[in-house]
């Protein structure tokens, strides 16, 4: 049936105006030529404000439009550019999809002003909803599948129509009798039904000049009549080889009207009082209709459908005599011999540039930020024999690419594509409305400007609650779509924390890998101001403003804040996102460099160490690993920072504090790269900075990586000039000390969280002691001093250190009365020893060697 449809607009139009509000969800267009200026008016923002991810695919060598004119490619929208092996990228295609409607307008349009607005074209437009769509629908969504496989096109093109076309086959399928149908692998006039019929009617804007598809198209039908409809005016045609392949058959010459070009393409037939119609992209001719995009022919895409009456327009009747000795066959346009098929800017920085074909020379690929004269820079050479190269020189999206043959003087060029940000074009989500700071802040603005800090702090812990109870309120259901091109989680992620807490905050945290400036920049044009090189002053690499020192009032009110920030952004329900809680240990690295705590006050220790033990993900973070690996990474700044100045085997409170929070990271840590700190080594350039300096860092990241656990034990021992070897069974401690007891009750105590049954040994200049320590029991063998076993019972809180740490041998705790070493020790001594499975006999001549 006919209607009021007049274009893919006419279908946007419509959603926008529907009574349920429903959102768009993939806007997908597909055309010969494209008018990306004509789209980014029309149609672009309107589908962006619905909702939807817009994808335009268009023919390599067709693009109607100056790069400087296009603005929002790359950044708003997914461009790509297709090509097939010696044919034309020809299907024309707006396709609509909602979380439960389809629609799909196939027909002859290009998506420019010409095809969507003035010329006269001729639709077929398929509607869905996902419990019943024709099942045309669920062809189109097959044929969108393979189409990558078959034309070139860049990997994040194929990923798209592949997720479109599973999206589609989704709908349930209703019988109907239209089918859509391409070419694939097959001729489309092989997919048709064939004759006899009683009359056949065909139109389209070009005709074969040599006449081999016309006269295939009659040989198939074996028409009773044929009608041929032409536009002498605008029409592309050989009338001397119509005539020779209608063979002498009845036929009429329909002159068309010629108030606009017909662009429409019509083969229709009648048979028994019914007509069916072949509608879509191809025109009359071999590479349309009889030759498979596969096998070197056009890639086309049409609708067959029973119709209620012909379609093909009235006009004028004319005998065949009037094509004797016309024609009107315009010259080919000779494609471009360099195509670029798109340019895509992944998560982590690096352009990749997709070619049409394997070039057998070397090309260079340029980037311009809007393609503008005397704009162009060389980003690096794609071999010979390849279609596909990264380059790690991140442009701003919706930067312009090309390539280009260095050999010629003439500057030979491809057509232009522009760099796809694919985290800026995706899909609106559900949560865009999500809470943002107020103002994009920048860390050297907080730290030196005391008003925009004080703001800064309100509005970062508004942010933190608003964001925790969202997520509370909202639990992530979707599943998260598998690592790819067009999902790019890692760019899609930093996208995120540049819309929550602003685009300098994010540089900060996360650095430039990945993210482009979303800006046009400076666009080029004939009123651009110009400048010289000699209006420029000197840079002064000295004149850097220095640090400068917070006042007394400005480093309480930041002590007082960050102890706020730590409880309300880890503390168990709700849980704030990660991007917050590692921006807070950013700052946190910040303020202590900015020495807001005394050296001699501690009182940080313990909130940081709260901190340290909640930055990797939780159960709501669904998060890629590049964010994860900064999370490690800030993890093992802040336990380097509880670490310095303290022993992770002391027993101060800071020493606890750091031992405490290292057995809970020192797995993450472990898998931390040592170039990852980057400016979180900061100098100690104010008084009373608290840093984390390289060599610190780096024995950090070596005790971690240590897989034996008592590791930190050892090196902190050694600080102290003890030796602690492991020897069948015992741990042998030597070095500078008189009284091995202390010392063996030492090593036993820090062994406590490592081993059920600890057994020291300690040796020095002739003097030793043995403990062995299993709570509550402490075992002491000790020579020449006292040269005695002894039992002590040891309950909490005290430890073999608190107890044996003295001058002397102490009687608290004492079971029974001290055995000379020459007798059997007591019976508490010889379970303790049996429970590792030591002889005391042997264990006594080990001892005394």
């Amino acid at each position: 049936m006919t209607w009021e449809f007049s274009s893919p607009l006419t279908l946007l139009g419509g959603w926008r105006d529907r009574a349920d509000a429903a959102d768009l969800h993939e806007l997908l267009l597909l055309g010969f030529t494209v008018d990306l200026p004509f789209l980014e008016k029309t149609l672009v923002p309107t589908a962006r404000v619905l909702g939807a991810r817009v994808t335009v695919v268009g023919d390599a060598a067709q693009g109607l439009y100056d790069p400087v004119d296009v603005r929002m490619a790359g950044r708003a929208y997914f461009h790509g550019l297709a090509a097939c092996r010696d044919g034309a990228f020809h299907p024309k295609l707006a396709l609509l999809i909602g979380a439960d409607d389809v629609v799909a307008a196939i027909g002859s349009g290009n998506p420019t002003m010409a095809g969507w607005g003035y010329n006269d074209e001729l639709w077929t437009v398929l509607r869905g909803r996902v419990s019943h769509a024709p099942e045309g629908l669920h062809q189109l969504g097959e044929w969108l599948g393979r189409l990558g496989g078959v034309v070139s096109m860049p990997g994040y093109v194929r990923e798209l129509l592949q997720e479109i076309a599973a999206r589609l086959g989704e709908f349930q399928v209703s019988p109907h009798p239209t089918r859509v149908l391409g070419n694939l692998d097959g001729g489309l006039l092989d997919r048709l039904p064939s004759g006899p019929v009683d009359e056949l009617r065909l139109y389209a804007p070009f005709v074969d000049g040599n006449g081999r598809a016309l006269s295939r198209i009659v040989e198939h039908f074996d028409p009773v009549r044929v009608v041929v409809g032409v536009q002498e005016r605008w029409s592309s045609y050989d009338g001397d080889v119509i005539l020779r392949a209608l063979g002498g058959r009845d036929a009429e010459l329909r002159l068309l009207p010629e108030r606009r070009p017909r662009h429409g393409k019509l083969l229709e037939w009648e048979s028994g009082g019914s007509w069916s119609a072949l509608t879509g992209s191809a025109n009359l001719t071999a590479s349309a209709l009889l030759e498979p995009a596969v096998a070197g022919g056009n890639c086309e895409l049409g609708v067959l459908a029973p119709t209620s009456a012909s379609l093909l327009p009235e006009g004028v009747s004319a005998p065949l005599t009037r094509l004797r000795g016309r024609r009107t066959v315009r010259p080919v346009r000779a494609r471009p011999t360099l195509l670029v098929l798109g340019a895509l800017l992944t998560g982590t920085g690096m352009l990749q540039v997709t070619l049409a074909r394997p070039y057998d020379i070397a090309v260079t690929a340029e980037v311009s930020p809007d393609g503008s004269p005397g704009s162009w820079i060389t980003i690096g050479t794609i071999a010979a024999g390849t279609t596909f190269q990264e380059f790690a020189a991140p442009e701003a999206a919706g930067a312009v690419v090309r390539i280009v043959d260095p050999r010629t003087e003439s500057h030979t060029e491809s057509p232009p594509v522009f760099v796809v940000h694919p985290a800026r074009c995706a899909r609106r989500r559900a949560d865009d409305d999500r809470p943002t700071l107020r103002h994009a802040y920048a860390e050297e603005e907080i730290f030196t400007d005391e008003e925009l800090a004080r703001r800064f702090r309100y509005d970062l812990l508004r942010l933190s609650d608003q964001l925790a109870e969202r997520r509370t309120a909202r639990p992530g259901t979707a599943r998260t779509p598998a690592a790819s091109a067009v999902h790019d989680r890692w760019a899609a992620y930093l996208d995120e924390c540049e819309r929550a807490v602003g685009r300098p905050l994010t540089l900060a945290l996360f650095g430039r890998a990945g993210m482009p400036d979303p800006s046009p920049g400076l666009r080029w044009g004939v009123t651009a101001d110009i400048t010289t090189d000699d209006a420029e002053e000197p840079t002064d690499p000295a004149g850097e403003a220095a640090a400068t020192e917070m006042t007394a009032s400005q480093r309480v009110a930041w002590q007082r804040w960050i102890a706020r920030a730590v409880s309300r952004t880890v503390p168990g329900e709700p849980e704030s996102p990660l991007m917050v809680r590692i921006l807070v240990a950013r700052l946190f690295v910040q303020l202590l460099a900015h020495g807001v705590w005394d050296l001699t006050d501690d009182s940080w220790r313990g909130h940081l160490a709260r901190l340290t033990g909640g930055l990797m993900p939780g159960r709501h973070d669904d998060l890629p690993v590049e964010a994860v690996e900064q999370a490690r990474t800030l993890t093992a700044v802040c336990m380097g920072l509880l670490r310095s100045g303290v022993a992770l085997t002391g027993g101060t409170p800071a020493d606890l504090i750091a031992a405490r929070t290292w057995r809970a990271v020192r797995g993450v840590i472990a898998e931390v790269n040592a170039e990852a700190a980057g400016d979180l080594l900061i100098p100690p350039v104010l008084p009373r900075a608290h840093v984390l300096g390289r060599s610190e860092w780096e024995g950090l990241l070596d005790l971690a990586a240590d897989h034996d656990p008592l590791a930190p034990v050892v090196s902190e021992l050694a600080e102290d000039g003890l030796e602690l070897e492991y020897i069948d069974g015992l741990h042998r401690v030597t070095g500078r000390f008189r009284n091995p007891v202390p010392v063996a009750a030492r090593i036993a105590t820090l062994l406590e969280d490592h081993l059920e049954t600890a057994l020291v040994h300690a040796v020095a200049d002739g003097r030793w002691a043995f403990v062995a320590w299993r709570r509550p029991h402490l075992v002491l063998a000790v020579a020449p001093l006292g040269n005695s076993w002894r039992v002590y019972r040891v309950d909490q809180p005290a430890t073999p250190e608190s107890r044996l740490g003295g001058e002397g041998l102490p009687q608290t705790g004492l079971i029974g009365r001290a055995v000379r070493l020459g007798q059997e020790p007591p019976d508490i001594a010889r379970q303790v020893l049996a429970q590792v499975g030591i002889d005391h006999v042997l264990l006594l001549r080990r001892l005394t060697a």
